[in-house]
């Protein structure tokens, strides 16, 4: 080999040497460098890890919370909606507070006078001849069907005053009806005659007590809606059928009154509105009518026209009875 090609060839192996020797080092610097950067990174998956743990913390204290006070609203809202329904009955039951002390004075009345009676013939003699023996008799009879019609009296204004759910039924559309038809006859009698027609239907789900209320209301609002002294061309009627045979019962109060103009109409059903004058009414009657109606899983509807009179329909499922997703009940209404 010549001493050129010896030059040559050693210039090469010191170049390759050179390449070699760079190339490791560099690869000592990645691989130093790739291990401080998986380091950095598994500091920074722990503090994200730790601070997401801390937030879901957080996230999930606020939600308990925010659940207790949605529980506790709940609880408040379902309080006051129960004292709602108990002070709209109240409010039904002052409307009608004059026709009850009228209803209780006048066999209360005869009740004492029969008593008198009694005590002063028992007093001044000593023995009775037989007609004045049939007389105190009489007397005692009358005084005990005096008795015996207050009972009935207070009976049926408890049955309308109870502030507690007693259950939710069956219920007889009927006696309910007919319960609250005597409550509230004192607004009826000089203003329209009252026609009930609620035999021959089946039981209804529904606690009584709310049921009453709902039919005192309407057959107030119908006696209301009359002017009075014209008895004998007015009248209030009230209807049951089945609607749905063995699946639903519909009652209709229809009256013969002034009837209700569209405007109202519309927001006839909303919690506080009246036509009636300030102090008069509350605007809660019918709004408490619909939701107790509606909770039983029944409708209420109205017709009405101006000069026409009205017809409020109320259906209820039968006792029993699966209850009709709200589209069925549209098409019954």
């Amino acid at each position: 080999m010549t001493l050129r090609a010896r030059v040559l060839l050693m210039s090469a192996v010191a170049q390759r040497r050179g390449t070699l020797r760079r190339a490791w080092s560099a690869r000592q610097g990645f691989t130093q460098g790739t291990s401080s950067a998986s380091s950095d990174f598994s500091r920074e998956a722990a503090e994200a890890g730790r601070r997401l743990e801390e937030t879901v913390r957080e996230r999930t204290a606020e939600l308990e919370a925010a659940n207790a006070k949605l529980s506790r609203s709940l609880e408040q809202l379902h309080a006051t909606q129960a004292q709602l329904l108990f002070a709209d009955r109240l409010i039904a039951l002052g409307r009608i507070a004059a026709g009850v002390g009228h209803e209780i004075n006048n066999p209360l009345a005869f009740i004492l006078s029969n008593l008198e009676y009694i005590h002063q013939e028992l007093q001044q003699k000593e023995e009775l001849a037989e007609q004045e023996r049939q007389e105190v008799l009489e007397a005692l009879a009358e005084t005990r069907d005096g008795a015996e019609r207050i009972r009935l009296i207070v009976r049926d204004l408890q049955t309308l005053s109870r502030s507690e759910d007693v259950g939710s039924g069956p219920s007889d559309v009927g006696s309910v009806v007919r319960t609250a038809a005597k409550m509230a006859m004192h607004e009826l009698r000089h203003r329209a005659r009252l026609v009930v027609e609620c035999d021959g239907v089946p039981p209804v789900q529904g606690n009584g007590a709310r049921l009453g209320q709902v039919f005192l209301n309407l057959l107030l609002n119908a006696a209301q809606a009359i002017v009075p002294g014209q008895v004998e061309v007015n009248e209030v009627r009230v209807v049951a059928s089945e609607a749905m045979p063995g699946r639903v019962v519909a009652v209709e109060v229809r009256d013969t009154g002034c009837g209700i103009s569209p405007e109202h109409r519309e927001r006839i059903f909303d919690p506080f509105f009246t036509t009636k004058p300030l102090g008069v009414g509350t605007g809660l009657g019918l709004a408490v009518c619909h939701g107790i109606v509606t909770s039983l899983g029944g409708t209420l509807t109205v017709e009405s026209a101006p000069g026409q009179g009205s017809t409020f329909r109320v259906t209820l499922p039968v006792a029993g009875a699966f209850a009709l997703p709200p589209r069925q009940l549209d098409a019954v209404v």
